[in-house]
């Protein structure tokens, strides 16, 4: 009886909004958001000890962490071939995509 319960309070099956914070490392300059890397905070950190701070003045002069709370939601071509909430992780650089399948991911599944 609990399984029945449950599944009538289940959310429907398909791509789900899904928010979370992302943070990022920079200094006291602005950036339009459209085209900044962002991490998780272990990820952040990661950058922070490991780029950041091993060299005087410090990269790029960073000096602080933004934090940004984001909502993202796949399409439903990509949830219809995977049964997932997240594609695959693809490097940018530059306001780009550098990862080799973008081109056939985004032109198969949309922006995911």
């Amino acid at each position: 009886k609990d399984a029945e319960e449950a599944a009538k309070n289940a959310p429907p099956p398909g791509p789900r909004a899904q928010t979370f914070y992302m943070y990022r490392a920079q200094s006291a300059a602005s950036y339009p958001l459209e085209n900044i890397n962002t991490a998780d905070l272990a990820g952040a950190f990661w950058y922070l000890h490991n780029e950041v701070i091993v060299a005087t003045p410090r990269k790029y002069k960073i000096d602080r962490i933004k934090r940004f709370k984001v909502t993202v939601k796949n399409t439903w071509e990509f949830w219809n071939a995977h049964k997932r909430q997240f594609s695959a992780f693809v490097a940018y650089d530059a306001g780009g995509c550098t990862t080799p399948v973008c081109k056939d991911i985004y032109h198969q599944y949309g922006f995911v």
